[in-house]
Formats: C-alpha cells, sequence, structure tokens
C-alpha cells in the first residue's frame, strides 16, 4: 500500500543515528553487542577509540592492515511484529478503516529506526616504537522516528481520519459527515476530497513526533602511541581528524510551545523521497559526489593495559559539525482546511506539509562519550568486556538513549572466532515510554586464514532473536559483513 510505504520511506529518512549505531561499520563489534571501545584496533579504531591505535599487536610479524567495503546495516520497528509489518507497511492492497485505526494504534507511541555504515577503504600502519597510523573512507546514513498517535492517524488515515476532517465532498457535488458507517454509500458515488472545517495544523499533525535524518561521508585520518609503560601498566592515546561531506539532513518536530520546527537540506540522490514530503526539488548538476555542506570534526581517546589482560578505555568521538549552504528549507505550519481524496496514496501528508528556501546553517556531528573495559583469559583465547555510550547531544545521527552492554569474542579455534553479548539502550529504546527498551542478543563469526593472520572475514547480526522468532514484538533485522581485510 503505497500509503505505508511512504511511511516507512519517512522512518527511513528519519533519525534522532541515526540515528546512530554506535560501532560503525566494524562487524565483529555489533557482534558483541557494540562493544569495542577497548576491542577495536588498526583503522577500525576510527570514529570509536583512536588510543588503541597505541596498542601492540598481537599479530607481531603485521605491521599493515587494510581492507575496504565493511558494512553494517539495521532496520527497527518497536513495539510490533513482523507480521503486521508485513500487513501494515508492504501489504500492497489498501486497508479497511478498522485496518487503519489498528494501524495507526500499534505505531504509535513507538519508534522505528535504519542505519547504514559503510567503511569503503580503510588503511593503518602500526610500529610499537611509533605508534599506529590509520586512513579511512566511510558513509553513514541514519533514520529514526519517535511516533506519536496524532501522526500515525494522520498518515495511515489520512482524508478518513475523523479526528482531523469532519466532513467529505463526494464527486457528486455533496457535503456529507465523516461517517465511517457511510463509507459504502459514499465510496458507490465517489469521495472527491476531505474537509475540515478548523483546518489542519502540522503542528498538530506533528506533536509528539520527531523525525530526523543524515547522510554523510568522512575522509578520517587518526594517529595513536604508546605515552607510558612499565611493568605493571601502560598507556596510550590517539587523536583522529575528520572532512565531512554532508548530502542529506532533516529535522523536524514540534518545540515546548507545540509548534513544529523543521530544516531539511536536499539532494537528488533522495529525490522521489523528498517529492514525497513535499520537498522542492534542488539539483546539483547530477552529480552525486558534490556535497550540500562540508565540516570538520575529531575524536579524542586513550586505553590502559593492566598485567598485558586487563584494558579500560575511554573516548570522545564526532566533536564537530557540518555547515549546510546547499538546498536549505524550513518547514512552514500552513493549516489547510481541504485536502483531496485518495484511498491508496499518502497525500495527506503531502498536501500538509510546506517548505520555504532557508538560509545556511550548521549542524553537530553526534558527538559520544564512551567508557569501557575488557579481560583477556585463557592466554587471550578468550575476551569479555563492558561499554556504555552516552550521547553528547540530541542531534540527527545521534542514538535515543545511553547504550550499556556486554560482549566478548572466543577462538574457539585459531581460525575461528565466535563473537556475542546483549545490550539494551540507544535507538531501540523510546523515550516516549520512558525507557522501555528491546534487549538485543548479537552474534558473529570471524573466519582468520594465512600465516599470523593475513586474511579476515566475518559476518554478524545484532539480534539473533529476531530472526528466529518473527513472530516476537519489536524486530531487528542487521547483517553485518566484513570479507576484504588484509594484514601484511
Amino acid at each position: 500500500m503505497k500509503k505505508l510505504l511512504l511511511l516507512l520511506s519517512v522512518l527511513i529518512t528519519s533519525t534522532y543515528t541515526v540515528f546512530g549505531q554506535a560501532e560503525g561499520s566494524v562487524v565483529s563489534a555489533s557482534a558483541r553487542a557494540g562493544v569495542a571501545t577497548t576491542f577495536v584496533t588498526d583503522y577500525q579504531s576510527i570514529g570509536i577509540n583512536p588510543g588503541n591505535l597505541g596498542l601492540r599487536s598481537k599479530y607481531e610479524t603485521k605491521h599493515v592492515t587494510f581492507g575496504f567495503m565493511e558494512m553494517n546495516a539495521s532496520a527497527f520497528a518497536k513495539g510490533v511484529t513482523t507480521q503486521q509489518m508485513k500487513d501494515y507497511i508492504f501489504n500492497g492492497s489498501s486497508l479497511s478503516y478498522q485496518d487503519q485505526l489498528h494501524a495507526a494504534s500499534i505505531f504509535a507511541s513507538n519508534n522505528m529506526s535504519v542505519n547504514i555504515d559503510a567503511m569503503i577503504l580503510g588503511l593503518a600502519i602500526q610500529s610499537d616504537k611509533l605508534g599506529g597510523l590509520a586512513f579511512s573512507i566511510n558513509e553513514s546514513v541514519r533514520g529514526n522516528g519517535n511516533l506519536s498517535q496524532n501522526f500515525t492517524n494522520f498518515v495511515f488515515s489520512g482524508g478518513t481520519s475523523t479526528q482531523y476532517f469532519d466532513s467529505l465532498q463526494l464527486n457528486n457535488g455533496a457535503h456529507v459527515v465523516n461517517d465511517p458507517n457511510n463509507y459504502n454509500i459514499y465510496n458507490s458515488v465517489g469521495i472527491d476530497s476531505a474537509i475540515s472545517t478548523n483546518g489542519v495544523s502540522l503542528s498538530t499533525v506533528f506533536s509528539g513526533t520527531n523525525l530526523k535524518a543524515h547522510y554523510y561521508r568522512t575522509y578520517n585520518v587518526a594517529y595513536g602511541r604508546e605515552i607510558f609503560r612499565n611493568e605493571v601498566y601502560n598507556v596510550s592515546a590517539g587523536v583522529g581528524l575528520k572532512y565531512v561531506m554532508g548530502y542529506y539532513y532533516m529535522d523536524v518536530q514540534t518545540d515546548a510551545n507545540g509548534r513544529v520546527q523543521g530544516d531539511v537540506v536536499n539532494n537528488s540522490i533522495f529525490e522521489s523521497l523528498s517529492s514525497a514530503l513535499n520537498v522542492p526539488s534542488f539539483s546539483n548538476g547530477g552529480n552525486i559526489l558534490q556535497p550540500q555542506g562540508q565540516g570538520f570534526g575529531f575524536d579524542l581517546g586513550a586505553t590502559t593495559e593492566i598485567y598485558d589482560k586487563l584494558k579500560i578505555g575511554v573516548s570522545v568521538v564526532n566533536i564537530g559539525g557540518v555547515k549546510y549552504t546547499k538546498g536549505t528549507y524550513k518547514v512552514i505550519d500552513e493549516p489547510i482546511h481541504k485536502i483531496d481524496y485518495d484511498a491508496s496514496t499518502a497525500d495527506a501528508l503531502k498536501q500538509t506539509i510546506f517548505w520555504k528556501e532557508g538560509s545556511s546553517f550548521t549542524v553537530k556531528l553526534p558527538t559520544m562519550l564512551r567508557m569501557g573495559a575488557s579481560l583477556a583469559l585463557f592466554e587471550k583465547r578468550v575476551e569479555v568486556g563492558g561499554d556504555i555510550i552516552v550521547p553528547l547531544n540530541k542531534t540527527a545521527g545521534n542514538i535515543n538513549t545511553a547504550i550499556m552492554a556486554i560482549g566478548g569474542d572466543a577462538y574457539l579455534k585459531r581460525w575461528f572466532k565466535v563473537s556475542t553479548g546483549a545490550s539494551i539502550g540507544g535507538n531501540y529504546a523510546n523515550k516516549i515510554d520512558n525507557y522501555s527498551t528491546h534487549v538485543c542478543i548479537p552474534l558473529g563469526f570471524t573466519f582468520i586464514a594465512g600465516e599470523n593472520g593475513g586474511w579476515e572475514a566475518g559476518i554478524s547480526t545484532k539480534d539473533i532473536i529476531s530472526l528466529v522468532s518473527p513472530n516476537g514484538k519489536s524486530p531487528l533485522y542487521s547483517v553485518g559483513l566484513c570479507v576484504f581485510r588484509f594484514r601484511v
């Protein structure tokens, strides 16, 4: 059904991640429930903890690590089941009035999120004496929407929503009361439009809803080295710098006074989605590499290793911002009294939201504080740890709430590693329900081949329960894939 596919499109292009995956494109980290602050090494330290670049590698004869096309992707729908997603989102037919009401109720006061992180290219050179230098190119697409009953009623019911439209105009020109009990009669004549005597305000529709989105590319360089060592412990510190190219941004929500506020940065790459939200077209000449905004950021991190077994790390990442100068628009709240009626589309939203050309503005990067610790056991065949990840701002692309996670790796064979863990919070918790959250149980496998770890490949999911229990509520579908990772 096109109406519901539009809702999904809105949510896919919205975030609060983010809208965020705190582990970025690191596949093994997603398999540990995001636990990474003291685990990651080489170029995978970028964006997580550059201090780890100063740690001594377990692969003593390998000093260069490179890889390309590592990816993590996830989609989450809180409070609904897989079958309900099929029935109300991906169903190709129109919903009955009762189904519209039911769909609006189950999606209300819940959130949906989509995150895609890809590392295009990564390279690290490490030396025990000189430290580690790393470079990477990363893509981030984050999406999350917290939905209110007002919003879901409007999107799912459109012109048939009795909450917003008190009368209908039929194809013969007659005006009738918007009464669901008489829809069979109305449809026999044909419904032309829906009418609101008092007018429909966008602020009312978006009350309690926030939709945010960010798509950007970063060019990263990071350096870390050991700054102290004795027989008991050693300390490594690092810094990372990033040049940011912003391509798409959206932030729409109501303020403390109940007035809708919103900015969008349009891009021809997302023309179909922007059209669904009535955003004016903006052409960048067909050049998908040309950004709408640019900026800079940096990361700071440090790690302490005690007796070569216990590691404690802390980092602050994504400090900085992006200034958008092209394709900027601001939302306009113009009450509407009449919309064209179409039972199979979401034109109600398209006919209600309007935009005006905006000026340049700067948005912060999704800054996060990471704190973690891990312990190596059984001659380092097992490593277990935990992370606490705290969002330091509410910008588009950040996580909703703090993430608390435990996880670890176990080498069952020299060439085979299993990773798992558990986490709560992040974009899988919904502030509308205070701290109601989905518990994620990830699982991942890493294969290591070649002399002293010459080639590595891995696959992971952030929640194995969602895959084996399709009728469970709040499904989280995710996949992480790493195939081209090498050490020389």
